[in-house]
């Protein structure tokens, strides 16, 4: 009903949204404003249009900085600006582009590159708050000043202070870079074609969004860009489930650029008319039919824990597995590398989209939160930490609770935090059961022992009892018909 009276009102359309995303979101806006009830929310959003822009500003995703993943920036410099160097003039389109960082990223390496008076930047978002900072150019100083490596090692040729003035505390981008960029506001949501682009940008974005709306943005994308066009998304962000992957060859896979090859079948008067194409993957439609899933979540020596508990799982476990671990500040990698060493089932980095699927252990990657979607989805979140950690236990516990409910296992092994519990509650309430690993045996004994001693786990067990006891658990799902 939020959801509706924001569209009704204001005309946001925020449905298709992840839904554990928004949740999440709506939640963060209900302490600021000391709000118990989301029905309360709704008259104020009506009636109060500093409390929607409010609002609407939690929805929004800022969470950006200059160069931001310096190797991507490094490939655009070396595989795409080269191609852009052949056309006389061509459109750079920065879409959800937060406060602003990333569009004077790309401003920055053009004019190193010479092509900045060849180019038309264009810069969107539909949050008026940061487009006002993004035009303005004023951000922290110590932002800036820590942005100076990101920018060398993306292939910057002097140093990044030549581009801001250093005031008190703040800096400001030069006027020229700031002239260069065309602000406006744009609603991937809701809004059509964005011209003919060369380059489009929308890095951390769809993570954000369920499967339809993924593949709606990303056929407007698609008729956004002229042929032999380039895409670039984020680094957790994949063409690979989408209805518009036949559309484009790979340019950088791991950085996630892609070039526009064919596209046909999508025209921009399609968008122009208010037609959505339809999505061409009938599968990415269905729910899930997973019969449950087992979540596990862990910190401190929850990698030796792990190690010991995965390779007893059997190659005919009939639930996935999904895993929070909290690791520490430059530990960027995979970790599901790591984990698949003497495991018979697959070990995988969750990507944002992809159907979670039986037999199949997902790993939440660095610094994002892992989530589940209505339909049994990935989703992947760089919402605010939570209990001063992304990933969180509590996040991914939280979301597996609403989808699978009473079908859903939490384990909490391992750890010196208190990330887990109000997750393990959750999934109580929902009818899910809980399984603890027992201190005794723990590295770290705080995270389970706080779950003992402020909740009834249904059981404490060590990790060679573990599997045994999960899988007769899932057994019992494999039994009932949830279909009805």
């Amino acid at each position: 009903m939020l959801l509706k009276a924001i569209e009704h009102r204001w005309g946001y359309d925020f449905q298709d949204y992840a839904r554990a995303s928004i949740k999440r979101r709506i939640k963060n806006s209900m302490i600021r404003h000391r709000i118990n009830h989301i029905s309360e929310m709704i008259p104020r959003v009506l009636h109060e249009p500093g409390f929607f822009q409010d609002v609407v500003s939690d929805f929004s995703i800022t969470v950006t900085e200059m160069f931001r993943d310096p190797h991507v920036w490094s490939v655009l410099r070396q595989k795409v600006f080269p191609v852009l160097r052949t056309w006389p003039y061509f459109k750079i389109w920065h879409a959800a582009c937060a406060t602003g960082e990333e569009a004077y990223s790309m401003a920055i390496l053009l004019d190193e590159a010479g092509l900045l008076e060849r180019s038309i930047i264009y810069a969107t978002d539909f949050n008026d708050h940061a487009l006002k900072t993004a035009r303005d150019g004023i951000y922290s100083l110590q932002a800036l000043r820590k942005a100076s490596d990101s920018y060398l090692k993306a292939g910057g040729q002097y140093s990044l202070s030549r581009y801001y003035t250093a005031h008190d505390d703040y800096a400001r981008i030069i006027p020229r870079l700031r002239k260069s960029i065309v602000w406006s506001n744009h609603n991937l949501v809701l809004d059509r074609v964005f011209g003919e682009m060369n380059l489009i940008l929308c890095r951390n974005v769809l993570i954000y969004f369920t499967q339809p709306l993924q593949n709606r943005v990303l056929e407007l994308f698609c008729s956004s860009l002229t042929r032999g066009g380039f895409l670039c998304l984020g680094s957790k962000e994949s063409l690979s489930f989408s209805s518009v992957n036949d559309c484009y060859d790979p340019v950088a896979l791991k950085d996630r650029i892609y070039r526009r090859m064919r596209c046909d079948h999508l025209h921009p008067a399609d968008f122009l008319q208010g037609h959505q194409p339809a999505v061409t993957n009938t599968a990415l439609s269905r729910p899930s039919k997973a019969f449950g899933a087992w979540a596990i979540g862990c910190s401190w020596g929850g990698i030796d824990a792990l190690h010991k508990l995965l390779p007893t799982l059997p190659a005919d476990f009939p639930l996935p597995v999904l895993i929070t671990i909290h690791v520490g500040s430059g530990s960027e990698g995979s970790m599901a590398e790591v984990l698949q060493q003497g495991c018979v089932l697959p070990v995988k980095e969750a990507e944002a989209g992809e159907r979670i699927c039986p037999g199949t252990i997902y790993v939440a990657p660095y610094n994002h939160h892992l989530l589940v979607t209505e339909n049994g989805e990935v989703g992947l979140s760089e919402d605010i930490l939570n209990q001063n950690a992304r990933p969180s236990i509590n996040v991914m516990f939280e979301s597996v609770a609403e989808v699978w409910r009473e079908r859903a296992i939490a384990t909490l092994l391992t750890g010196a935090n208190g990330d887990g519990l109000d997750g393990l509650v959750k999934i109580k309430e929902m009818g899910g059961y809980v399984v603890v690993q027992d201190p005794l045996e723990a590295e770290a004994p705080a995270m389970p022992q706080a779950a003992i001693s402020q909740m009834t786990p249904d059981r404490v067990l060590s990790l060679s009892r573990m599997v045994g006891v999960v899988k007769s658990r899932a057994n019992i799902f494999a039994t009932i018909n949830y279909d009805n």
